[in-house]
């Protein structure tokens, strides 16, 4: 079956309405992530430490998703054209991307040379109280 990409482009571009069978999915789907971007933001394991620089990019990671999933629902209530969805999750992607790959990795870099600098600086020595 050909592709036909005159229809294609007419249905990106058709604006979106409450009766089309992908609205609900989309507005469960923005929920969901809301509530998964916080479980995850709010996840810690027990013993793990980590870096500073994760802990602070944490909270900037969330809030980038969580208000592009509010922006998805606005654009949903909006009924823009499809287009405009694929434009936004792509600003977003391209933010995470940037985060993870272009600032994190330096400072985490920075922070474990920083713990093997450390294991080489003698610790007091601790002196043990003797029982009278």
């Amino acid at each position: 079956m050909p592709i036909d990409l005159d229809h294609l482009l007419r249905r990106l571009a058709d604006p979106f309405n409450a009766e089309s069978r992908f609205y609900w999915p989309l507005v469960i789907a923005a929920m969901l992530g809301i509530v998964a971007n916080t479980v995850w933001y709010y996840w810690r394991i027990r013993g793990e430490r980590q870096s500073p620089a994760e802990e602070a990019i944490k909270p900037w990671a969330y809030w980038v998703n969580v208000i592009f999933l509010i922006w998805a629902l606005v654009l949903l209530i909006a009924k823009v054209p499809f287009f405009w969805y694929i434009a936004s999750l792509a600003l977003n992607v391209l933010a995470l991307v940037y985060i993870y790959m272009y600032w994190l990795p330096p400072r985490d870099a920075a922070w474990e040379r920083e713990l093997r600098r450390l294991k080489y600086i003698p610790k007091p020595e601790q002196r043990k109280r003797r029982r009278r």
